[in-house]
């Protein structure tokens, strides 16, 4: 069986990304997803991660929200989310969205220097959401201008796949991070209850990324909030456009296609393990979500 506190990154990379196309693994801790919505994902669900993120939009249009703030996307938007931030992306009702999603770890940018320029001025600031700037980065601008030119430079490299191109990839990447510094903000926002809500929801998010395989209940979720039932349900669905007990068993579901790709685990212990206490309900439930038994997915 597979311990959850040495499997979580992988288990929640393959939450959120397991149906869409890992661009380039290039060996070191940088990915990009190639990813549609709806035809790949419906959407992705409220999350969050140690790892910085760039969302670059290719076509289409829709939502981001960062830290329960939404965002308005169309084709060639960019929304660099910093690590810890809570976030999440739809596509606009009936529009076919194209994105990339850029991960990556800012360690890979970082030195063991304790007077580093770059970690005291930009990498810690952005560990600490203590560095802002426009989100999205604004069209005609030159911040715009600068960053699209990186990312896009760091696309064709891993797209040539010459000799030598992580060296180009970490190179846009430290270009990138100098824009985000250029072009940052004087005047720091203050935290306001979206920052309170957002906090809040990072907790129980944790929690349910530890615990999810035990007994939850919106009693459970609403006390790790510190809210009371009533105005945890309505937050929740507000912010997440479900339910918790919907929101739960998705998860619960995502965790479980994961273990039998990842395990030779029986099908039982494997929805015992993530949750399900009654077998033949998730089987349904589970054939409902992926249109296919939990064996069928396991030998697809």
């Amino acid at each position: 069986m597979f311990i959850e506190s040495e499997k979580s990154m992988e288990l929640e990379e393959y939450t959120q990304y397991h149906e869409t196309k890992l661009h380039e693994r290039p060996g070191f801790p940088y990915n990009t997803y190639l990813c549609t919505i709806p035809q790949d994902l419906s959407h992705v669900g409220l999350h969050w991660h140690e790892q910085m993120e760039i969302i670059y939009i290719k076509k289409g249009s829709g939502k981001v929200s960062i830290n329960l703030t939404s965002y308005h996307v169309t084709g060639g938007s960019i929304i660099p989310v910093l690590p810890g931030e809570l976030h999440s992306i739809d596509g606009d009702p009936g529009v076919r969205m194209e994105y990339e999603n850029i991960i990556f770890s800012l360690s890979l940018l970082d030195n063991a220097d304790p007077d580093d320029w770059c970690r005291r001025h930009v990498i810690d600031p952005l560990r600490n959401h203590t560095l802002f700037f426009e989100r999205p980065i604004p069209f005609g601008t030159d911040f715009y201008r600068e960053a699209s030119a990186c990312l896009d430079a760091a696309d064709a490299a891993c797209v040539e796949r010459l000799p030598g191109y992580s060296l180009i990839i970490k190179s846009q990447l430290y270009m990138f991070l100098h824009t985000l510094y250029s072009h940052k903000l004087r005047d720091i926002p203050q935290a306001g209850t979206d920052d309170v809500h957002s906090d809040k929801l990072k907790a129980l998010l944790s929690f349910v990324r530890d615990h999810y395989g035990e007994q939850i209940t919106v009693d459970d979720a609403a006390a790790i909030t510190g809210y009371s039932s009533a105005h945890f349900m309505k937050l929740f669905k507000k912010e997440t456009g479900q339910t918790f007990v919907a929101f739960l068993n998705e998860y619960r579901l995502a965790a479980a296609s994961y273990f039998l790709k990842e395990t030779g685990d029986s099908v039982s212990s494997i929805a015992e393990t993530c949750g399900f206490d009654n077998l033949s309900y998730f089987i349904r439930s589970f054939h409902k979500k992926y249109g296919v038994s939990p064996r069928a997915y396991r030998r697809s």
